[in-house]
């Protein structure tokens, strides 16, 4: 898989479907994979989550929306901090090995709607956040790079919500995505790719 694809199934697919439901896991896009975090097929790449130990507590402060980990199944897997009133802002979060880094990848794709900025982030080879305000919805992207691995997510808010808050409660995000990218990774060799 090229790192043209690989990088849109992370970029915002569908994001208002996040919400249906208040995150139940169901999906009207029918390229979207399921809710369960991308992992490589070649066992060379270890399967993660990127909710290992990620606290909700400060990006909840952040938002000023009280949230909640959903870390899925033992047979359906998945990432995402929901809210724990209906209708709050919700975050999927995904990620995928990929050497060659998150500038070479992101170079290959036509960046996701919205304002891209290059945040610095505490132990980060490199990170990218795509905020889109619209009427109805705030959508936020993440990305970020520690090695060869590239975690990300897609947030939404509906209206009416607080840009700066969503914008905070991101880099929050980022810094302990970051903060929990295993240290110990393998040798880069092969590329990776998300599972389908």
């Amino acid at each position: 898989m090229t790192p043209r694809r690989a990088l849109l199934l992370l970029a915002p697919i569908a994001l208002l479907t996040l919400l249906a439901g208040c995150g139940g896991t169901s999906s009207t896009d029918p390229s979207a994979s399921s809710a369960s975090p991308s992992a490589s097929s070649s066992s060379q790449w270890p399967t993660i989550n990127p909710c290992d130990g990620l606290r909700p507590a400060p990006v909840a402060r952040a938002l000023g929306w009280p949230l909640k980990v959903d870390e899925g199944t033992a047979s359906n897997a998945r990432c995402a901090l929901l809210p724990v009133k209906k209708g709050g802002p919700t975050y999927e979060l995904n990620y995928l090995w990929f050497p060659g880094g998150l500038d070479a990848a992101w170079n290959t794709i036509s960046a996701p709607k919205g304002a891209v900025t290059r945040p610095k982030v505490p132990g980060a080879d490199a990170a990218r956040l795509v905020v889109y305000a619209a009427k109805k919805a705030y959508y936020v992207s993440g990305f970020v790079q520690n090695g060869a691995l590239i975690q990300s997510f897609n947030g939404i808010a509906l209206a009416p919500y607080d840009a700066d808050r969503m914008r905070r409660s991101a880099l929050v995000l980022l810094a302990q995505l970051s903060a929990n990218a295993p240290r110990s990774q393998p040798t880069p060799g092969a590329s990776a790719t998300p599972s389908s």
